[in-house]
């Protein structure tokens, strides 16, 4: 899968670039902590390395056929194994990664001094997600700076817009992928039905799902959200001590990454095991919504015009609620009552980052994987429903990832209550 990707990618370089990517850093806590160390997923999706100080070298057109593809792994010696446990030795990382040449990463730039200067043109990436917000200077950053110290006068181009669009449209080894991961989230959710009751804390919660995970070699693919009562309003309400009544809803937004391949699940919940008849009513309008966008889904279409018809949609939900009335959505605009209880998108990209690369203004291709998403929340009622599925797009239609998830009022509870 790792040789087809850097395949795909080659035959987009034009003749005489170079592209160039690196590791992520590994990042500080306090006094000699670190963080989990987290790949740079470019790196990963290109060799399948996961681990920190990995670089990799690509020129199609250089005149030795054992410089076209270069990886670069850490040098490592036994107190680092001692200490710190094996990694990839130049073979494994060769078998794994399907590159042959290998050198140290210690080695980059010596040996790139028999690879830029015959090269006209250099790739390198930078984060340029429309969400990203970063202040912190990475080890991108420090690449870009060092090539542009030692190779002034080369042109310098951007990796971001080829790999965001290559990965954009995922390939069968990848759904393959997505579809293991549905599944081990799947298996999550069902014991959740099964385990929670009023009384437990969102951390509670939480520990049941990532128990399940974990059977399956699985992890979070973000940070669980488990949300009781008018809390299930804040959209990113982190699972905490916070202990869920008789008669709450409860919002999990929470699924399984599998091999840095990533679900996102969101399902709506009565504690005690009954919805009410008004929280049915809100179920049910989000549900109807969730099934109606699903039908708008295939290659070609920009995911804007999603967020538009889920809009259009949820308007008209709010109004069967009774929550405004045509008249005041004509009097206040829509965007008022959208902004006041329907206060995100509906879609958005996913695959080896939550939200994934893919650009809004572009339609989309036949691979691409997206959430389907919409919610409306009323903290005065104390209620916020959300219902969110993963969809493969394909060129007629999509293939829901996540069919088999409970989702229908009925089924949830006649599972609450066996």
């Amino acid at each position: 899968m790792f040789s087809e990707h850097r395949q795909r990618l080659i035959r987009q370089l034009p003749a005489g670039a170079a592209a160039v990517l690196t590791a992520n850093d590994t990042m500080p806590t306090n006094a000699d902590g670190t963080m989990p160390y987290y790949p740079n997923v470019n790196v990963y999706y290109l060799t399948g390395l996961t681990e920190e100080d990995a670089m990799l070298a690509l020129f199609p057109g250089h005149p030795d056929p054992a410089l076209r593809e270069i990886l670069f792994i850490k040098r490592v010696d036994q107190m680092f194994v001692k200490w710190l446990g094996r990694r990839a030795d130049k073979n494994t990382a060769s078998e794994i990664s399907g590159i042959r040449t290998v050198f140290y990463t210690d080695e980059f730039w010596a040996v790139m001094k028999r690879v830029l200067p015959l090269c006209n043109a250099i790739y390198l990436h930078t984060n340029e997600h429309a969400r990203s917000d970063n202040e912190t200077q990475t080890r991108e950053d420090r690449l870009l700076l060092d090539c542009k110290q030692r190779y002034p006068l080369h042109r310098y181009e951007r990796l971001y817009p080829i790999l965001a669009r290559q990965r954009n449209a995922k390939t069968p080894g990848e759904t393959a992928l997505l579809r293991k991961a549905s599944g081990i989230t799947e298996k999550g959710f069902r014991r959740v039905l099964q385990t929670i009751r009023p009384g437990q804390t969102g951390m509670q919660v939480a520990a049941e799902m990532i128990h399940e995970y974990m059977q399956y070699n699985a992890t979070w693919a973000y940070e669980p959200i488990v949300a009781f009562g008018a809390d299930a309003c804040i959209l990113h309400f982190r699972a905490n001590e916070s202990t869920g009544k008789d008669g709450d809803l409860v919002l999990i937004d929470a699924a399984a990454q599998f091999r840095y391949y990533n679900t996102d699940l969101t399902r709506t919940i009565p504690l005690n095991g009954r919805f009410s008849p008004r929280q049915r009513a809100y179920y049910d309008a989000v549900l109807r919504v969730h099934q109606q966008v699903a039908q708008e889904v295939k290659a070609g279409i920009l995911i804007k015009d999603l967020w538009k018809i889920s809009n259009n949609l949820l308007l008209g939900e709010l109004v069967g609620l009774g929550l405004c009335t045509t008249a005041d959505i004509n009097k206040h605009d829509a965007q008022h009552y959208l902004n006041k209880y329907c206060y995100h998108n509906v879609s958005h990209f996913l695959g080896l980052d939550v939200h994934d690369t893919g650009y809004y203004d572009e339609v989309m291709p036949a691979g691409a994987v997206i959430t389907n998403e919409p919610g409306i929340y009323n903290e005065e009622e104390g209620i916020g429903v959300r219902i969110e599925n993963d969809l493969l797009v394909t060129e007629n239609g999509f293939e829901d990832l996540m069919k088999t998830i409970p989702k229908e009022a009925e089924e949830i509870e006649d599972l609450m209550n066996r």
